[in-house]
């Protein structure tokens, strides 16, 4: 049996592909994420370069601490000052000795800036026998 072709309906076309409208609107959304994306890696590189400066500005104020508590004579209340190249930079640290409430007991408080820092990136505080080893 067959159909007659004046018989046959004519069949509805489907879409086929994308509208340009619809492409519109997907690169649209591609492109707000691709800038999401170079937004937040600019932010992971803003914040290793600030965990890496904090990090090397500890051991900067750490290395001063431990110079001072390893000396074997006492120790004058006071403050020293001095500079010191880590990392690459160049790191100003501050160490202040001072007295204690006990008078066998100093406190050593020792912090490091950048260069051209005004706050101090890393501070320690330590306390030390104020008459040194026998």
């Amino acid at each position: 049996m067959s159909i007659a072709p004046a018989d046959r309906q004519k069949a509805p076309k489907t879409e086929q592909g994308f509208t340009i409208v619809e492409t519109l609107v997907a690169l649209f959304v591609f492109a707000l994420a691709g800038v999401a994306l170079i937004a937040m890696q600019g932010q992971s590189v803003s914040a290793l370069s600030r965990v890496e400066s904090r990090a090397l500005a500890s051991l900067v104020a750490e290395n001063q601490l431990i110079d001072a508590m390893a000396k074997r004579s006492a120790l004058q209340p006071g403050v020293e000052r001095g500079e010191t190249t880590l990392g690459g930079k160049t790191w100003r640290w501050e160490l202040e000795i001072a007295a204690t409430d006990d008078k066998t007991t100093l406190r050593l408080k020792s912090e490091a800036y950048e260069a051209q820092g005004e706050r101090p990136e890393a501070s320690v505080t330590a306390y030390r026998v104020a008459g040194g080893v026998q």
